[in-house]
């Protein structure tokens, strides 16, 4: 199977139901009664069933994403992000790359759901998390505050204030002591580099106050 990353053929929320009808559609083409199915079938169709469950799942977190988080960052900033897409990719975890792939991966591709390329970038998702933290992380040091330094700023804080680690889309797991401090000052850096990598580095300059002010305001 073939496909290239790219953005999504529709918004985020179309391709999401749309997925959710496609999985309900091959449910019920692949239905047969208990008595009647292999125990190769029932697994079969407990994995769409659950496939599809997780699905609603993240469409109900992302709704909450851009209901709640997005307008908490955009105050804050006063940037206004491209597509709810961008600060999306940053809160989805490894286990939506799971998911979607194992989706990709249960369908001839003239049976998926969606397209594949869709499938293939839902799954991308997760990793564009890490660059972006990376991103951010480079151009505050070199770029924006090269004399203060990053050492200045409380990402945890920042993270805090946007509610950012409460936000993660796919994951149950809440981690502990330093780990969840790490995870929270990523997130803050991975949104800081979606607003660098959107609005360039006048946006972020803009920002040295708030960074600098953490708690505080």
């Amino acid at each position: 199977m073939a496909f290239e990353y790219g953005p999504l053929s529709r918004p985020l929320e179309e391709v999401l139901a749309a997925l959710q009808d496609g999985l309900m559609r091959e449910y019920r083409r692949e239905y047969l009664p208990s008595h009647r199915r292999s125990a190769r079938q029932s697994r079969r169709l407990r994995r769409i069933r659950w496939w599809n469950r997780e699905v609603g799942c993240l469409a109900s977190a992302i709704d909450r994403v851009e209901r709640e988080t997005i307008p908490r960052i955009v105050k804050d900033t006063g940037h206004t992000f491209h597509s709810p897409d961008g600060p999306v990719r940053v809160l989805m975890t490894p286990p939506t790359k799971v998911l979607f792939l194992a989706i990709l991966a249960g369908f001839s591709e003239d049976a998926l759901p969606i397209p594949a390329n869709d499938l293939a970038t839902l799954g991308n998702f997760a990793d564009d998390f890490h660059a972006l933290a990376l991103i951010g992380d480079v151009t505050l040091r070199l770029k924006v505050l090269p004399e203060k330094g990053t050492a200045t700023v409380d990402f945890g804080a920042l993270s805090d204030r946007w509610g950012l680690h409460e936000s993660r889309i796919g994951s149950r797991q809440i981690p502990d002591g330093e780990q969840l401090d790490q995870e929270k000052e990523a997130l803050a850096r991975a949104v800081l580099g979606l607003i660098y990598v959107e609005g360039g580095i006048d946006a972020l300059r803009e920002l040295v106050p708030l960074l600098i002010r953490g708690r505080a305001g």
